[in-house]
């Protein structure tokens, strides 16, 4: 059950999420964009082995017994949605939403989730939400945050930044620095296990696998999409961006892995006056960097081999009372699509729902299904 609304006052994300009725979804109008379903046989796809069996989890909330590389065993939570009668698709299996929450925030009453949730049930589509890591750090106390790699990097904030944390898992891997401010948990190895036995009790189509997430969720959405090249079908980050200096992967896969990375389609979604994580990127109110988003929108669009400048696009939920518009970088030679939308209000608020929700699940359908791409 998702209830009520979150909102925590340490940097360097916060959240706030309101909830509102379904809506019906609808096809996007979009110009200069030509993309296919492509690169398939880079990575493992298909049906999943929990198409073999009958039962499998449930909806509701479960643990995880985790294998950290660096910290060894942990448990971890995820709520899962999985609708009575699932979607089967050309490949078999249903698809895959995994959606996460803001720093200090939960899944259980992260607002967004609701309509998620109820998308997930009305299209036969499987939805999780896993938990953040509840941990304890000096000087701030306890957080529940998403490790996006930067630990021990000081060179993501200035001298005096506010709200810095050292986690109790950090200071096990003597990584404290002046800008520590998250767990040192591996969230990429929970997000690869946790998808790894849901394939093994559930039926899914591993072709299509998609993630939102919005700020500290946000930033982990575009570290999951650089260290996991190929593994999601699409990915929505909202108010979300890298710190400075993360925009292609520790191991610079977006480089060495293009054509797996090109898989990826993204649409980004920004408040017009964020000051938290702003979307021009830069230093902000309390000394934490981060890239643009156009500079991290355009390595996405360098690698679908877009063209460099994003045009006008319109879509049935441009509009409303937040004046939602979005933009498209046209002429994807290389498959894929890449797009942000700009909506009116502040860090932690979306736009209207279930507007905010129906054009991201919208956006997820179309990358999903090759013939029902913009025209």
């Amino acid at each position: 059950v998702f209830v009520g609304e979150v909102l925590s006052p340490r940097a360097p994300s916060v959240r706030r999420a309101a909830m509102a009725p379904f809506g019906a979804l609808g096809l996007w109008l979009a110009v200069g964009s030509s993309v296919a379903l492509v690169h398939a046989d880079l990575i493992r796809l298909g049906p999943t082995p929990g198409c073999a069996k009958e039962g499998g989890l449930k909806s509701g909330s479960h643990t995880i017994m985790v294998q950290d590389p660096e910290l060894g065993s942990i448990r971890r939570e995820f709520l899962l949605v999985v609708p009575d009668e699932l979607h089967s698709g050309p490949a078999g299996g249903a698809p895959l939403v995994l959606g996460f929450h803001g720093q200090g925030g939960k899944p259980w009453d992260w607002g967004p989730g609701a309509h998620f949730a109820k998308l997930a049930r009305s299209h036969g589509w499987v939805a999780v939400f896993p938990a953040g890591l509840n941990e304890h750090g000096e000087p701030d106390g306890t957080d529940k945050t998403w490790n996006t790699g930067t630990a021990g990097d000081d060179s993501t904030c200035l001298d005096g930044t506010t709200s810095i944390n050292c986690m109790d898992s950090c200071k096990r891997l003597n990584k404290c620095g002046r800008c520590n401010w998250a767990t040192c948990y591996s969230d990429v190895a929970f997000i690869e296990q946790l998808i790894q036995k849901l394939e093994q009790d559930l039926c899914l189509d591993s072709q299509r696998y998609f993630l939102v997430g919005e700020s500290n969720g946000g930033m982990l959405t575009h570290y999951l999409i650089q260290e996991l090249p190929g593994k999601f079908l699409a990915a929505a980050p909202v108010f979300g961006l890298p710190l400075v200096g993360y925009l292609v992967g520790a191991k610079y896969q977006l480089i060495t892995q293009p054509e797996k990375a090109r898989r990826t389609s993204m649409l980004q979604l920004y408040d017009r006056t964020d000051i938290i994580i702003p979307w021009q990127g830069g230093s902000t109110y309390d000394g934490w960097l981060y890239e643009s988003m156009e500079r991290a929108l355009g390595v996405w669009a360098a690698e679908h081999r877009c063209s460099p400048n994003a045009e006008p696009v319109h879509s049935p939920y441009s509009g409303g009372p937040k004046h939602v518009a979005c933009s498209a970088y046209p002429g994807c030679s290389a498959g894929g699509r890449v797009m942000f939308c700009m909506y009116d209000g502040h860090h932690g608020q979306w736009p209207d729902q279930p507007r905010a929700a129906n054009l991201i699940w919208s956006f997820f359908e179309d990358v999903g299904i090759p013939t029902s791409f913009f025209t």
